[in-house]
């Protein structure tokens, strides 16, 4: 397999830019791999590089995130605005199908398109989610109370200076925010796309993420709307991968999804990763390609090593 360094790439939009890291052959059409909540493109850093020889792939930084530009002053962020960027980079590219590898909110962000627009969509590959949350109204009712004080919050920070931190004191944030999903000695993949040292104090760091993704808006999505969306899925490629020892993908909750997916798309494949967390295809991904590789390799389309991806 390919051990090469990722092409930075920077997808212009009205507000700035998409950046990304496309890993393999640039003139095919790429894997688009959407990361976590409050995570970065670096999240594939250790995972990519396993089958990009099988099938390039493009990591990019939801907005916010990452080197991806920030929104504008006075502005939240939303799911919905993170499948409008998928839209926006599927016209840059002129892409007329997209394959998606997506982990936890990324995962609902490519779920959450192909409902939109099935059609454009050959492939998802999801990781440890799938859909939205979902909450009862008066559950749904307290988190938008508090998101509603805490974005004042988080934009009056913005205005004042940033936090300053040691590198060790950052990777033990990551590390304890995330549940100890995201090893330590992994921290770097992800710190390295989202902080930056301290101008006149080079042993310091700063948070170059937008806090406000903090109190992003997750939409949390009816059931009957999941339930449509699943419907309106016909012979897509599905891979989803649940990690043992995590909360974010309840088969349970989401039976009826799989239900419906199975019925229309016969390729539906699941699979348990026992023993790990949340971040697996970071901590494992070995684990993670060994079925990935297999599946992307019966699956895609042949027509995809002539298809020319303009950067």
């Amino acid at each position: 397999m390919t051990q090469g360094q990722p092409i930075e790439v920077r997808i212009p939009v009205p507000w700035g830019y998409i950046a990304g890291c496309w890993y393999g052959d640039q003139r095919e059409r790429p894997l688009l791999a959407l990361h976590g909540w409050k995570d970065n493109a670096g999240s594939f850093a250790r995972f990519a590089p396993l089958i990009a020889d099988q099938r390039a792939l493009l990591a990019i930084d939801f907005p916010g995130h990452g080197r991806s530009s920030h929104f504008p002053a006075g502005m939240v962020y939303r799911l919905t605005d993170f499948i409008r960027v998928v839209q926006r980079i599927a016209r840059h590219y002129k892409w007329n199908k997209i394959s998606f590898i997506g982990h936890s909110i990324g995962a609902a962000v490519s779920f959450h398109y192909a409902g939109l627009f099935p059609n454009s969509v050959d492939m998802i590959i999801a990781i440890d989610a799938l859909t939205a949350p979902y909450h009862p109204p008066e559950i749904h009712i307290d988190a938008m109370l508090v998101s509603m004080e805490k974005i004042l919050d988080e934009e009056e920070r913005l205005r004042g200076p940033k936090p300053r931190y040691t590198y060790e004191s950052l990777q033990d944030l990551l590390y304890r925010s995330s549940g100890q999903s995201v090893k330590l000695e992994h921290c770097k993949f992800l710190l390295e796309r989202s902080v930056r040292r301290v101008e006149d104090h080079p042993d310091m760091y700063y948070l170059t993420r937008d806090s406000r993704i903090k109190v992003m808006d997750l939409n949390y999505t009816p059931p009957e709307l999941l339930l449509a969306f699943a419907q309106r899925l016909h012979d897509i490629h599905c891979l989803v991968l649940k990690a043992e020892l995590s909360y974010h993908l309840n088969e349970e909750h989401i039976e009826d999804v799989f239900r419906i997916l199975r019925a229309n798309n016969p390729t539906v494949e699941f699979h348990l990763m026992k023993g790990e967390k949340h971040h697996v295809h970071l901590s494992s991904p070995e684990k993670v390609a060994a079925y990935v590789v297999p599946f992307i390799s019966k699956h895609s389309d042949e027509r995809l090593k002539t298809e020319k991806a303009k950067l």
